[in-house]
């Protein structure tokens, strides 16, 4: 089976890895050249002899094309084979033009996401052509953590409410670095879920609020951590969860304790530029290359029924836990759509069948399954 990444760069080096060990031939599109090196190699192996007495090998190496901007990668999608599933880790500004011509070419399509109405034009735009599903917003916040809580809300039976934490956070703290962090993915992206509204369910009604409000002390196993609203990360949970009967449901940011109260300070009252800000984040919270961690924590309740999960992601020789959190699960749930599992026919009822959305959601993803692909790449949930 095919699977084009598009953008092999920091997160689309950890995707194409993912999807090659899934079993899948990899074509990689990038702009930049020496990305042509994040794409796994394969060596073709002998499979058999034909009738001839010739060998017959096996798949070819992983492809990798370099293309100029998002019009040229969808040239180069129409120029090839068509293949089972796009995934982009593409820059949202170009995600919306690839998405769309994906599902006017009967493509299935998934991303990383990045703003909230790309992903609503995405998907209008799937419900209305689709021919294949689309699903935007997989990475891990949104993705992994909003699949988590369609799996809290089952498990409850019905959670009345659910709460979603999650934190990119180092390892080891640079005794230094007031904001105890550092960069591991996009600065634009870090920023615009400062400073951006976030969509929070409050009593049973969609409410918007500032990000970085709702500050609270989390407990997570023993590790004080602080936690306050960012954008993005609650995705479409919040629409479906409201349509499912949950009360109260959001999305918090994890972070070692002070650093809010100083980049709300910064954001808001000192007057930098959003670039400012982002090389002031680049120059004070580098990289320090030992180590980041990627902590997931989701609370849910239903009455007396409980359901708690918490789990700790670290980086390794391979990859940082960021990569991991996010690139494996888009990775997992794009082979489950390449192999046709996420279309067509869903649940049987009495004298009818309810199908699968063209604009998937979280509630859709498989848990047993997607947990099961999640440990074959080494993630376990």
């Amino acid at each position: 089976m095919r699977a084009v990444v598009l953008g092999v760069g920091r997160m689309g080096t950890a995707i194409a890895w993912a999807m090659d060990k899934l079993g899948f031939h990899v074509i990689g599109m990038d702009t930049n050249p020496k990305a042509a090196d994040n794409i796994p190699r394969k060596i073709n192996h002998e499979q058999s002899k034909d009738e001839n007495g010739n060998s017959v090998f096996g798949p070819p190496n992983n492809e990798f094309f370099l293309v100029k901007d998002a019009e040229d990668i969808c040239k180069g999608l129409e120029a090839q084979v068509k293949p089972d599933v796009v995934i982009s880790s593409l820059p949202y500004h170009q995600t919306e033009i690839v998405g769309k011509w994906c599902i006017d070419h009967g493509v299935r399509y998934c991303d990383l996401g990045g703003r909230v109405d790309v992903s609503q034009n995405i998907n209008e735009h799937a419900n209305q052509k689709g021919r294949k599903p689309v699903f935007t917003d997989l990475g891990l916040a949104p993705g992994l953590v909003n699949i988590l809580a369609e799996e809290a809300k089952y498990e409850t039976r019905g959670a009345k409410r659910i709460e979603m934490f999650v934190g990119g956070l180092p390892q080891f703290m640079d005794p230094l670095n007031p904001l105890k962090y550092e960069c591991t993915w996009s600065i634009d992206g870090l920023i615009n879920e400062y400073e951006d509204d976030c969509i929070v369910l409050e009593n049973g009604q969609e409410k918007v609020v500032k990000g970085m409000e709702g500050y609270q002390l989390v407990d997570f196993e023993g590790e004080d951590l602080e936690a306050f609203y960012t954008s993005g990360g609650a995705s479409h949970t919040i629409n479906t969860m409201k349509n499912a009967g949950v009360e109260n449901c959001s999305y918090k940011t994890l972070r070692y304790l002070g650093h809010r109260d100083i980049v709300r300070f910064l954001i808001r009252k000192s007057g930098l530029s959003s670039s400012e800000l982002a090389k002031l984040f680049i120059n004070g919270c580098p990289e320090t290359g030992h180590g980041d961690r990627v902590l997931i924590h989701v609370n849910a309740e239903n009455g007396p029924l409980k359901w708690k999960q918490y789990i700790e992601v670290l980086s390794d020789d391979k990859f940082s836990a960021m990569q991991k959190a996010t690139a494996f699960p888009i990775s997992c749930v794009a082979s489950l759509m390449a192999e046709g599992k996420l279309e067509g026919n869903k649940e049987q009822h009495r004298d009818y069948w309810t199908k699968y959305p063209k604009a998937l959601t979280y509630a859709d993803v498989p848990h047993a399954v997607f947990k099961k692909r999640l440990l074959t790449l080494g993630l376990e949930l």
